[in-house]
């Protein structure tokens, strides 16, 4: 079930976005993209509190340039620098 997580995490931080990352309409289309993914795998209630985690974390961690740069390198290194998050907001919505 993690793998699923991480990878929907992937998925949807590979969206293209436009200019900075962390404006308000980059982080609901951030939001969005997670939405629609995950919440075929957590059902509705727990994709809307996993995903506005996973980009309130982005947004504590990454400035909009920061944040622009990582979703420029490949899925691993994406995974690698975003997955604090992932796991952070997985464990917060098993509770």
């Amino acid at each position: 079930m993690i793998r699923k997580f991480k990878l929907i995490l992937t998925l949807f931080l590979l969206i293209p976005l436009k200019s900075h990352a962390l404006t308000e309409q980059n982080k609901q289309q951030l939001y969005v993209g997670c939405y629609q993914n995950s919440k075929q795998y957590l059902g509705a209630d727990k994709a809307k509190s996993y995903c506005q985690c996973t980009v309130d974390k982005l947004s504590m961690k990454f400035s909009d340039e920061e944040l622009d740069a990582v979703l420029k390198q490949k899925p691993e290194d994406i995974y690698k620098d975003t997955e604090f998050a992932s796991k952070f907001c997985e464990m917060k919505i098993q509770e």
